[in-house]
This record gives structure tokens, C-alpha cells and sequence, in this order.
């Protein structure tokens, strides 16, 4: 299981059926920011329902969520 953020009280959630811990709190922007994804470039569903760019940074994660997400690449 990984640990994201420095905060002692940790809530565990499972993105592309991975389980791991993250800080409580934490938004999906800041999930996206330390797994080195560009919120741009990704796709999010939380829980089945699939997340607007823009509610990316005011929803915040909590136990047992489940997140996908689809990284979005150009091609030719």
C-alpha cells in the first residue's frame, strides 16, 4: 500500500484497482499532482461517475472511494 501527503490521519481509496492511503482532505487535483499526471491530459471517474475538469479541485477524496483514470494521448 503507498502514502501520499505528510498528514498523519490517512484515508485509503483504490485508483485502477490499486488500493493506497492518502492524506484526508486531499482533493483529486492534489491525487493527479502527486501521481505526476496533468489534470489536462486525464480523465477522472470517482465512484462510477465520471468527474468534470473543473470539480477536479473541490472534491475531495474519502475512505473506500474508488478512482479511474484514463490519461488522454495525442496521436497520429
Amino acid at each position: 500500500m503507498e502514502g501520499l501527503g505528510n498528514m498523519s490521519k490517512q484515508v485509503q481509496i483504490t485508483v485502477n484497482g490499486k488500493v493506497m492511503s492518502v492524506a484526508e482532505n486531499t482533493s483529486v487535483l492534489m491525487l493527479l499532482k502527486e501521481l505526476n499526471l496533468d489534470p489536462n491530459a486525464v480523465f477522472v471517474e470517482m465512484n462510477k461517475t465520471a468527474l468534470l475538469k473543473k470539480e477536479y479541485g473541490s472534491t475531495v477524496l474519502k475512505d473506500k472511494d474508488k478512482i479511474e483514470l484514463v490519461q488522454v494521448t495525442a496521436g497520429g
